[in-house]
């Protein structure tokens, strides 16, 4: 599954993206392609910092005001992908780009990518909480230097 999605986005992607190009390019004329093509880097850039400093903005918000930052990191992070493909050539790209820079789309679109995303990682291992043990438990037993770590 991850080799035909690497396959579509490093192989079909970019021949559409070009075919794309070369089509519009036959429609409007090569420079205001490549014109538009520029445009839409300049506007990625400065979309990018604006509205990441807009999101930064709420997410204090949110801190100030107790509430979970997290939904906030996901729009950020977004935002960051938004800007990244207004900046790489091609027409799709901007389409999509745009659209991660739409609130409404984007507040819509976080909870579906959070429960795509949970449903795919798993992380063992993770212990949140103290760092020690807490008060009244025994001590951990001293380890020898060159005892393996697991036993």
């Amino acid at each position: 599954m991850i080799a035909l999605g690497l396959f579509l986005a490093f192989t079909l992607v970019p021949i559409l993206e070009t075919w794309l190009i070369i089509e519009v390019g036959r429609v409007i004329g090569s420079w205001e392609t490549v014109a538009w093509l520029v445009a839409m880097g300049f506007a990625g850039a400065w979309l990018g910092k604006r509205a990441g400093v807009g999101v930064l903005r709420e997410l204090q918000e949110d801190l100030r005001g107790g509430r979970s930052p997290a939904d906030r990191l996901w729009e950020g992070a977004l935002v960051l992908v938004g800007s990244v493909l207004l900046v790489t050539p091609g027409f799709l790209s901007d389409l999509l780009g745009v659209l991660l820079f739409v609130g409404p789309f984007r507040r819509w679109l976080v909870p579906r990518l959070k429960r795509w995303v949970l449903a795919r990682v798993t992380v063992a291992g993770v212990h949140i909480g103290p760092a020690g043990p807490g008060p009244g438990a025994p001590s951990p037993r001293p380890r020898s230097r060159f005892q393996h770590p697991t036993a």
